[in-house]
């Protein structure tokens, strides 16, 4: 199952049922988990765990240096993977820039072609990025997000549960959970089909509404949005929203109409 022109490091360690295709190179102690393909042009060097069924797509770097000016060449980090995740064409990981620290992706996302991890970012299951998504170090993308062609996000910024970046968005400050953003830093409204196939019911689905409506539509400061939250009870569904908002160091996305983001009057906002 290793193509005779793959160079193996012999202190890799690979797991039953490994695919290893044409000129993949494999550096250092990496450990492959049990059924993973290596398509044909991959590199995965340094400290690197790979879990069970995933694909690693043609080109692909894992574990590549960071690109911070401030990274030692001889700093012992990594990148740590899940299992069962898709990763297209020319998708890069890069590791962690602190010692002993990782680039983490969860379990069932897909990565398409270009996506791009920067280092000691943290990506949860299910999670989507579309083409030429770029995450800068530190981001954090919490479970079953989806982010549009495109993308980028600023270093040490927070995407929420089933949030939704559109294509060719820019964001940095935190996107709430079950939010979509589009344009630069702007919420549009909530993700309604997510949140159907994520099981939401219409009472939850009501509840998600409410907790926007007090963010975003009824003229309060993030403190008065809070403090007016606290006040009711929220199903352990949607506390989490309250949770994010309430722990965010960069800031929230704000709410802008449809009309601001096609003349493009919000471009350039904080």
């Amino acid at each position: 199952m290793i193509h005779s022109t793959a160079v193996i490091d012999p202190r890799a360690h690979l797991e039953a049922g490994v695919e290893i295709g044409p000129n993949v190179v494999i550096e250092g102690p990496a450990r492959i988990g049990a059924n993973t393909k290596i398509q044909a042009g991959a590199i995965i060097t340094g400290q690197v765990t790979v879990g069970s069924g995933n694909i690693i797509g043609y080109g692909s770097v894992i574990g590549g240096l960071p690109q911070d000016l401030s990274f030692r060449p001889d700093t012992l980090s990594g990148v740590q993977i899940g299992d069962d995740n898709v990763l297209r064409e020319h998708c890069t990981i890069h590791r962690g820039t602190k010692p002993e620290s990782f680039t983490v992706l969860g379990s069932r996302c897909l990565l398409m072609v270009g996506a791009h991890l920067g280092h000691n970012s943290r990506v949860g299951d299910q999670v989507v990025l579309a083409n030429n998504v770029l995450l800068a170090g530190y981001v954090e993308v919490e479970e079953k997000a989806f982010l549009g062609g495109g993308s980028l996000v600023h270093q040490y910024t927070r995407l929420g549960r089933m949030a939704i970046m559109q294509g060719g968005s820019g964001i940095g400050k935190d996107l709430p959970p079950f939010a979509v953003a589009a344009g630069r830093n702007s919420v549009v409204g909530i993700n309604v089909i997510g949140l159907r196939r994520a099981g939401f019911g219409g009472d939850l689905r009501a509840e998600v509404k409410q907790a926007f409506s007090i963010l975003y539509h009824e003229g309060l400061t993030i403190s008065q949005a809070l403090d007016r939250a606290s006040g009711l009870k929220w199903s352990p569904e949607v506390e989490p929203f309250w949770e994010f908002v309430r722990t965010s160091k960069r800031g929230i996305c704000l709410f802008a109409r449809w009309s601001e983001i096609k003349s493009g009057s919000n471009i350039g906002e904080a």
